[in-house]
């Protein structure tokens, strides 16, 4: 396992890179239900479809919470972009014996209130047309190391084209209701709020 070893520079320019490269290729960027600051651990579920989704996930900690930034990568491909690393990358290499210890890990990062954990359960990437997600299971695994209890935030990113030449980014947020710790129900409800973002886009207005 890559642990992540984050440092200063590297999170200030990730920062700053997600930033302008959103900016930079995005016509617009619409958020729905702005999610509120909170005091306790963040775990980030989003949808996979694209190489932006991490830098989503940064650029939107930085406009609503300002944590310590921490996402889980499969091993090949963080060993092929080291650099994350110091960004707050760390590996997981499935189906072996070190992956439970990544998972622990992960745990254990979301025991502290300064920080955010990005996890895409559904272990891959995925067309964004795909409104049926599976979860994986450790997601159960990181919440039962966790010391403290994370507040979960659910973030569906939506991209559509419209008639700009750059495509709209429609970003939907909700703090699901857990009463478990069982990965089918947050599959579940998961699923539920995806289906209800895409219900919610609407074309551009001429």
């Amino acid at each position: 396992m890559i642990k992540a070893r984050q440092t200063p520079f590297f999170v200030r320019f990730f920062n700053w890179y997600s930033r302008r490269m959103i900016k930079t290729h995005f016509h617009e960027v619409r958020f729905h239900n702005k999610p509120e600051k909170t005091d306790r651990p963040l775990l980030v579920i989003a949808n996979h479809f694209s190489w932006w989704d991490g830098f989503f996930i940064v650029y939107y900690n930085r406009l609503f919470f300002k944590k310590k930034f921490f996402v889980m990568m499969l091993e090949e491909q963080l060993k092929n972009r080291l650099f994350l690393n110091k960004a707050g990358a760390f590996s997981i290499k499935k189906n072996t014996p070190s992956a439970i210890d990544s998972l622990k890990y992960a745990g254990e990062l979301i025991s502290d209130p300064e920080h955010l954990l990005l996890m895409f359960p559904q272990g891959r990437i995925q067309s964004q047309h795909l409104c049926s997600f599976q979860f994986e299971k450790g997601i159960e695994i990181i919440l039962r190391n966790s010391s403290l209890q994370p507040e979960i935030l659910f973030v569906a990113n939506i991209t559509e084209y419209y008639s700009q030449k750059k495509p709209s980014l429609d970003v939907y947020f909700e703090k699901p209701d857990i009463t478990s710790k069982n990965y089918e129900q947050i599959e579940s409800l998961y699923n539920s709020f995806f289906s209800s973002c895409i219900k919610q886009q609407k074309p551009e207005e001429l």
